[in-house]
């Protein structure tokens, strides 16, 4: 076996072993891409007007949400089951398609603001990603305020950030791999 082939099977099992473990964390988030067709497994508060579940202004799959409460602010929330002193990494896909400037939108988690946006200009599906360490059972907390317009919201995650440890496990896994494999390839 040449090193080049070596290369390339150190390089197959080190991917499939990342991705077995980037797809391990669980979603705590329920229906975060709405793709129930409804707000299940969410608490809406505040003005819920002009606020609803679409098939259209979707970021992927079938649903996304929109929110153009016109009264004050409304919006969704949902509390996770999460650990205190873990790090988690939320994850969410944003469009403003409001053109006045007059809107607000806000997301909290655990009682810290990620993000705040007031009169925001208008913008596509905009990829928004942050880690946090909320304590535990923390509230993920999204409000919204948009009266001439919307603002469009879908794929929700969140999950445990991975301890490097695990990362580091795996690479001396691989580097293992790569001594055995050289070795019986010497004798």
């Amino acid at each position: 076996m040449n090193r080049k082939a070596l290369l390339f099977i150190v390089a197959v099992l080190a991917s499939v072993a990342l991705s077995a473990r980037a797809d391990d964390p669980q979603n705590l988030v329920t229906n975060g891409g709405f793709e129930t067709g409804t707000f299940s497994g969410w608490t809406q508060w505040g003005d819920t007007s002009f606020t609803g579940i679409e098939t259209v202004n979707v970021h992927s799959g079938t649903y996304a949400a929109f929110f153009g409460p016109t009264s004050g602010d409304g919006g969704i929330n949902q509390t996770l089951s999460t650990l205190a002193a873990t790090p988690y990494v939320l994850d969410f896909w944003l469009q403003n398609r409001d053109t006045s400037g007059n809107n607000r939108f806000s997301v909290q988690f655990g009682g810290t603001t990620l993000l705040s946006l007031t009169n925001s200009p208008a913008f596509s599906y905009t990829h928004f990603i942050f880690t946090s360490t909320p304590g535990a059972n923390a509230l993920l907390h999204f409000s919204f305020y948009n009266p001439p317009v919307y603002w469009d919201l879908d794929d929700v995650s969140v999950n445990a950030v991975p301890e490097p440890g695990t990362l580091g496990l795996i690479a001396l896994g691989a580097l293992g791999l790569v001594g055995a494999v050289r070795k019986r390839l010497l004798v």
